[in-house]
């Protein structure tokens, strides 16, 4: 008053709170509060508190939410203050084991040294809000309440990954200091002789890690952990659940992804989840599920199992509802269907093509089949041929595709070969699937006189080869660069194959494997492998290799049991290739190899390949000027049972850098380096190269 006059009003409201007597054993409390933030704001601050024995003990978010526009960037300065203020260190740390009535004498404002001792440094607002939400929290009834004296423990929240067997999940779990974990993976509760909680991974976690395992759950399964917290003295917390869910994707539709979530609401409760691929194969899986926070709360008794079955079938079709909260379970199905839908779109269709092959000849025809099994979807496809394709972009069956009615028929139309680039994608609801791709190769068709056999000509391989069996053996003369297929086949008896001419056509296709000896002279080669499989083989000085990605690899052996008559020979006299004595993959090839490399070859040798045997002895001849990049008697996995020596005479070229010349992987000391045709300055400069040979000529 001044003068007789009044000024305003001041008004402030002073709470006094009743303290209510410190309970027994462990309650926990959901609390929330509208406060302003520092340059954003407001927003709602939610938390969740445990108290054991009245003190709080745990602090957690509970969904925090902010006020204003999540694009304002002072909205996000609020948020990541608030995820500083919310580790571990921060204000859980301050609130641990303060009762209410601490809490309430906290001094977190004013933003004054004398005055926020308790808040977290530089975020005294955001401690404040989460002071207050605490207050608020501890005020309510409890959510639950345990006369356990031992704080449950906390696990990784509850997660989906594709039914694959390199998946697996790592569950974290935490309790007390001083506190043991024992869990349970049967669905009975943990005792005091139940597994502990190990380390897991490199994250310094314990918990247990969940392994796919595909091979005896095909649908997925579902894994419920169980976790209780032992102190000390044998005291057991409250038993923790969780499940955890591999699963398999849709197979009658499929989910477009939506990485941000999408929500839907059905009889009041709003539902959010997300769809993504994790294996980034356009395969979207349902990864997140979560309901409005009130019914979180409302239905935390059953929704974590109503959720692992959903995770579990990748849909609410067939989901039975929670035993005993059927009621509850049907409107929360109905809340997830109505997301789902929005995802919702046909499955990838299916192609098949007949015949199947690796490699086509240049006249077939190949018939093409398209299926999906989404009622009511639409497919449509496109085919490229390399032939004619402009660029290399693919055309897009979900912009120019053509609607696939029936199976369709389709073939190269060109002598020269090349791939046809087939590409479906199924459409329902204006939605597309993910697009399915098959490449069909096909290979070069050859002129009237291809193959010459005996001064005949042949446009037929197969007419060939069988000119050459009729005759107990012989010449295939090639007029024209040839692509076999696999089901092109080599004589059953001796053949050499040539160019007829002084040009070098080229010899291209599939792996072979010999039937009999075989002879390659004046031809440009280009078949990724050839399977001795027993017999002679050799490759003349006036052989070429074409250029190649991987390499061309001869074997001595096969790709199934072999074995040879006698010795066995494999001659390289020029081109480059990994000569290799045994066959490949976990076979045993019986037989005594002799290989000799010289002219202008440039090689790498192997005794014996992975996994594989050489029942027999093996014996390396290398020449005086060959190309020796790489040498190794038995690689990993690989067995020789007799004698291995390795030949070296007059100057051979080594690789400059890193070289591998080894005897063996899998012994310390193998075999015979056999040096007494080689140079002296060969031997000076190169002999230390060499290694783990268990004889060494000559000897000095």
């Amino acid at each position: 008053m001044k003068d007789g006059k009044a000024s305003d009003v001041t008004e402030k409201t002073v709470q006094f709170v009743s303290i209510p007597s410190l309970t027994s054993g462990t309650r926990t409390y959901i609390g929330t509060v509208t406060d302003g933030g520092v340059s954003g704001g407001p927003y709602q601050v939610g938390v969740r508190v445990t108290t054991v024995n009245g003190a709080v003990r745990r602090l957690e978010d509970n969904g925090t939410e902010a006020g204003l526009d999540l694009s304002d960037d002072n909205v996000s300065m609020d948020y990541s203050f608030w995820g500083g203020v919310m580790e571990s260190d921060g204000m859980p740390a301050k609130l641990r084991g303060k009762s209410l009535e601490n809490v309430l004498n906290m001094q977190t404002v004013p933003d004054d040294d004398d005055h926020n001792v308790d808040a977290v440094s530089g975020a005294t607002v955001w401690s404040d809000a989460i002071r207050h939400a605490t207050i608020a929290a501890l005020r309510s009834a409890p959510v639950s309440e345990s006369e356990s004296t031992v704080l449950v423990p906390t696990l990784t929240a509850q997660t989906c990954v594709p039914n694959a067997s390199y998946k697996y999940i790592d569950v974290a779990m935490s309790a007390d200091k001083d506190c043991t974990i024992r869990y349970t993976l049967n669905g009975t509760d943990p005792t005091a002789d139940s597994t502990e909680a190990a380390s897991i991974g490199w994250s310094g976690d314990i918990g247990v890690r969940l392994s796919a395992d595909p091979t005896n759950h095909p649908s997925g399964q579902v894994i419920e952990v169980r976790a209780a917290a032992f102190d000390t003295d044998g005291n057991c917390s409250d038993i923790a659940r969780q499940f955890y869910i591999f699963a398999n994707s849709l197979k009658n539709a499929a989910y477009t992804a939506q990485y941000s979530g999408v929500s839907a609401e059905a009889d009041g409760i709003t539902a959010t989840i997300v769809t993504e691929s994790p294996n980034y194969d356009n395969y979207n899986y349902i990864t997140s599920l979560k309901l409005d926070s009130a019914h979180s709360e409302q239905y935390a008794d059953f929704l974590l199992e109503l959720f692992s079955r959903i995770y579990l079938a990748q849909t609410t079709e067939g989901v039975q509802p929670i035993e005993g909260h059927e009621q509850e379970s049907r409107a929360v199905l109905s809340a997830v269907q109505a997301a789902l839908n929005q995802a919702l779109t046909a499955s990838k269709p299916t192609l098949t093509v007949s015949p199947e092959k690796t490699t086509y000849d240049n006249g077939d025809k190949v018939t093409v089949t398209l299926e999906c099994p989404t009622d009511g979807a639409e497919i449509y496809y496109t085919v490229d041929n390399s032939n004619t394709l402009t660029g290399s972009t693919l055309s897009d069956p979900t912009r120019t595709g053509t609607k696939y009615e029936n199976s369709l028929s389709v073939s190269i139309g060109d002598i020269a070969g090349g791939t046809l680039y087939i590409r479906a994608a199924a459409k329902k609801d204006d939605k597309w699937s993910g697009i399915v791709r098959k490449d069909l190769t096909f290979a070069k068709g050859v002129k009237g006189n291809a193959f010459v056999v005996d001064g005949k000509n042949y446009q037929s391989w197969s007419d060939a080869v069988a000119a050459v069996n009729a005759a107990n053996g012989g010449t295939i003369e090639l007029n024209d660069d040839v692509q076999l297929t696999e089901e092109d086949k080599l004589p059953d008896v001796a053949c050499t194959i040539r160019s007829a001419g002084e040009t070098k056509y080229k010899l291209s296709g599939s792996p072979l494997t010999l039937n009999g000896d075989l002879t390659l002279e004046n031809i440009t080669y280009s078949v990724s492998r050839i399977y001795a499989n027993g017999h002679d083989l050799t490759i003349s000085n006036d052989v070429e290799t074409a250029w190649s990605w991987t390499g061309y690899n001869l074997y001595a052996g096969s790709t199934a049991e072999s074995i040879a008559a006698g010795t066995q020979h494999i001659s390289v006299q020029a081109g480059n290739f990994a000569v290799i004595a045994s066959g490949r993959g976990s076979t045993t090839h019986k037989a005594d190899v002799d290989v000799a490399v010289g002219g202008s070859a440039e090689v790498e040798l192997a005794g014996a390949y992975m996994g594989a045997t050489l029942d027999g002895n093996v014996t390396f001849h290398v020449a005086d000027g060959v190309k020796l990049n790489q040498f190794l008697g038995e690689q990993s996995g690989g067995s020789i049972t007799g004698n291995l020596t390795l030949q070296i005479n007059g100057t051979p070229t080594l690789k400059s850098y890193n070289p591998t010349y080894k005897a063996s992987v899998n012994k310390d000391s193998f075999g015979t380096l056999d040096l007494t045709s080689a140079d002296a300055d060969f031997i000076t400069a190169n002999r230390d190269k060499f290694t783990g040979f268990e004889t060494v000529k000559p000897t000095a």
